[in-house]
């Protein structure tokens, strides 16, 4: 079914945007799918002097882009905050709807200067400062209702937070993890204070233990009271980066609290600091850490629904840092501390299979990772995880996806 466009002519453009300005004091441009800018309130209200005045918001939002479904907010090097909402789709395009700039709140001292040394810019700083006066302040959670509001008024459509929100976590996020997080294994730790309100810091990573990614959405989502540290006063990029690693820090932590394996924590926490130091803008690093949060909520969330006896969580942990190994039930029932026998017995009764067939399943799961995400041959594979051959290697794996190791990388293969 089509939505109803309630935007039809100039008039409705006109009325839609000096109705949303008027209600919350925030910039908003009527902008053509040629990139001209049809209406605009404030009339008076000046761009940053750093954008190109040619069509300066449609070069650098790369507006045509924009999925229609649902509001897009996005954020600028600058620390700018705009909402755009394609109008029409396919032949019906007309262009967009532009609410903005905004910003969450007062840039301090260390903040502006670290930005404007990150970005080498060629402007007087007291001209970028006079521009920051007349910035909007609107929290994050405000700016998303408005958001929703402008989205109804185009397309008398109601539409959830979430929707806006899990958009907003999509954005930039296809290039950022180079690397896929299960071929890595690393163990170095960093150690570096997150600054935040107390009350804050302890809901955000309680809910990445608890594995509960909807609360740490809205928790990023919501005000925070008091401010994040300044870890760089030089750099605002190098500052963010440094909350960054704080940040992943305790919610590998947490993770681990909530009964993630260790060494798979380990090994996100170390992807994702490496993906983030290769990052050149703020905007991206806040992304890359709300998606680090959320898959680490979804990683405890599934490690939770699988939870045995602690004996039996022993065993399954020495399998996975061991599972290159030669694995005998006599050394697992020394980590479980109890007989061989009674060990099979009750890991067939709360797994529902023996620990051989385990064994097995986990090491096809490790040849499928290394099929698809490697280009490691066939032998090196099965020589890796200690299977007697390649015939043995193909059997047991076919038992368990399927295919052939040759057939199942043919099909789901990403790095070739």
């Amino acid at each position: 079914m089509m939505d109803v466009l309630m935007i039809r002519d100039m008039e409705d453009a006109e009325f839609i945007c000096k109705i949303i300005y008027e209600t919350v004091q925030i910039p908003v441009f009527y902008i053509s799918k040629e990139g001209e800018v049809l209406n605009k309130f404030p009339v008076d209200f000046s761009l940053n002097p750093v954008y190109a005045e040619n069509k300066a918001i449609h070069q650098l939002l790369h507006l045509l882009g924009d999925a229609p479904e649902v509001p897009v907010l996005k954020s600028t090097r600058f620390l700018e905050q705009v909402i755009t909402i394609k109008v029409g789709r396919g032949i019906q395009y007309s262009g967009h709807l532009v609410i903005g700039p905004s910003i969450y709140s007062d840039l301090s001292e260390d903040v502006f200067t670290g930005l404007y040394n990150d970005l080498a810019l060629d402007i007087p700083q007291k001209e970028l400062r006079t521009y920051y006066r007349t910035v909007p302040r609107i929290s994050k959670v405000q700016l998303l209702h408005v958001a929703i509001l402008a989205y109804f008024l185009i397309y008398h459509k109601k539409i959830d937070i979430t929707e806006v929100i899990q958009q907003l976590e999509v954005i930039k996020m296809e290039n950022i993890m180079q690397e896929p997080v299960d071929l890595h294994v690393s163990k170095s730790r960093q150690e570096i204070a997150f600054h935040a309100s107390v009350m804050f810091e302890k809901k955000l990573f309680q809910a990445v233990q608890d594995g509960r990614k909807e609360d740490i959405l809205r928790q990023l989502n919501s005000p925070v009271e008091g401010k994040l540290g300044v870890l760089s006063k030089s750099s605002q990029l190098r500052s963010e980066k440094n909350l960054f690693i704080s940040a992943i820090t305790l919610a590998t932590r947490a993770a681990m609290e909530g009964g993630l394996q260790p060494e798979l924590a380990y090994t996100m926490s170390d992807m994702y600091i490496q993906s983030a130091e290769d990052l050149k803008n703020v905007s991206e690093v806040k992304t890359l850490l709300n998606s680090a949060l959320c898959t680490f909520a979804d990683r405890v969330h599934e490690s939770n629904l699988n939870r045995y006896s602690k004996p039996i969580m022993a065993c399954q942990t020495y399998i996975y840092k061991h599972l290159y190994e030669e694995i005998t039930l006599s050394r697992l029932a020394e980590v479980a501390g109890m007989h061989p026998n009674y060990l099979s017995s009750l890991f067939r009764k709360e797994v529902g299979m023996s620990l051989s067939e385990y064994m097995q399943k986990e090491k096809v799961e490790e040849a499928i990772k290394l099929l698809t995400l490697s280009s490691y041959s066939l032998t090196e594979i099965y020589t890796w995880l200690n299977f007697h051959d390649q015939s043995h290697f193909t059997k047991l794996f076919k038992k368990f996806t399927g295919h052939t190791p040759k057939r199942y990388r043919t099909l789901y293969q990403v790095v070739k």
